[in-house]
């Protein structure tokens, strides 16, 4: 069988690093039987990854969207032809590809299966253009031929919303990894005797990362002092601007770390250099900073919503985030009290005994596309 990766809407952050997960149990699996071909964004880190196994068969597209989607609708066509595709899995998001291919795609975004919750602000051009591309996944969703969800709650909501078959969907749990390369990170303006709060993100307003300012501003008049390292980048866009802004409105530019985002192979020595990971999204799917929190023993300071409360149990400190003032109070009282600390690092270690391994996970999603395709077959 042939069988497509899709990982082409894979170009940063968290996602690649989930992508990279893959293509190592890919390569552990050692599927001799079938021929996977990829599909990457050139020069990202999974190209990378690809070139430095020797991997063969890559196709190179465009980190461009709209680039991207010319070339599904106008020339993967003709290539997937002669390359006598069999299935596709588009491993975040959906593929505008020829229709008789069977596509099977991994589901990440979550606001669409939660229509009740206000997600997009701002100006009337920025919601407008996030609703668009809202509707372009919610029609490759219901296109797709399978989804695999890593959020119960999110599986059940597709199928009850969207009228997706219950036969046509799987939960596959996240993969942990415990084996992490250990190159050092030196991280710049790291301080002594601070704690460390850090957030694993971009500049998504999701990840509730206005509010840093005025939160580090309420736990300047603790007696303790703080320091949040932010994974998102220095790159002068609208949104770094105004968190700049807000920084010095605030007078806690002193406080805060832009260290721009992190390879995998230093995640090891960033983890041994913070005390507290900080998760305060609206809404996720499901997010790598739970397992690698619990994994690297910090505690995880999370907002109490419905997606965390499912997916961290007792293994996470809930805050409400909408409140910067309670956020700081919450932090420097979780700071304060180390028993409750333990228990959380504790609780965090017992439940990465409930996560398979990145082979095991990586065997769930080749035998779930294998599934489909034959199904597919026999309903053709």
């Amino acid at each position: 069988m042939n069988i497509l990766i899709n990982l082409s809407t894979l170009k940063k952050g968290g996602g690649q690093n989930v992508g990279l997960n893959f293509l190592s149990g890919l390569l552990e699996l050692k599927d001799y039987n079938d021929t996977y071909f990829f599909l990457v964004v050139k020069n990202s880190h999974i190209h990378d990854f690809l070139l430095d196994n020797n991997r063969k068969n890559i196709l190179i597209t465009s980190p461009s969207p709209i680039k991207r989607i010319y070339k599904e609708v106008f020339t993967m066509s003709s290539i997937f032809r002669k390359l006598k595709i069999d299935v596709i899995y588009t491993y975040f998001g959906y593929g505008l590809f020829r229709s008789d291919i069977p596509q099977i795609c991994g589901v990440a975004v979550s606001n669409i299966f939660f229509p009740e919750i206000k997600f997009w602000h701002g100006n009337f051009r920025h919601v407008l253009l996030r609703k668009i591309i809202d509707r372009y996944w919610i029609f490759g969703i219901k296109r797709a031929d399978a989804l695999i969800f890593e959020n119960k709650i999110m599986e059940k909501r597709c199928q009850i919303i969207y009228g997706f078959p219950e036969n046509r969907t799987v939960y596959i749990s996240p993969s942990f990894n415990s084996d992490y390369n250990s190159t050092i990170l030196e991280i710049e303006g790291l301080k002594e005797n601070t704690v460390k709060l850090l957030m694993l993100c971009g500049w998504q307003l999701n990840k509730n990362i206005m509010r840093v300012p005025e939160i580090a501003f309420n736990l300047k008049k603790t007696n303790q002092s703080y320091q949040f390292i932010i994974t998102a980048p220095k790159d002068n866009s609208k949104e770094h601007k105004k968190f700049i802004s807000l920084s010095k409105h605030f007078g806690v530019e002193d406080m805060i770390n832009l260290i721009g985002p992190v390879k995998k192979k230093y995640l090891d020595s960033l983890y041994k250099q913070i005390d507290y990971v900080l998760l305060m999204s609206k809404l996720e799917s499901f997010s790598n900073n739970i397992i690698e929190a619990w994994n690297f023993k910090k505690p995880l300071i999370v907002s109490n919503e419905q997606w965390s409360n499912s997916i961290c149990k007792n293994a996470a400190y809930y805050i409400q985030r909408e409140s910067p003032g309670e956020i700081a109070n919450s932090i420097d009282e979780l700071r304060q009290d180390k028993d409750l600390q333990n228990k959380l690092i504790n609780e965090g270690t017992s439940q990465l005994n409930d996560y398979p391994s990145i082979l095991e996970k990586t065997k769930s999603e080749i035998l779930f596309i294998k599934k489909i395709y034959n199904d597919c077959k026999t309903d053709n």
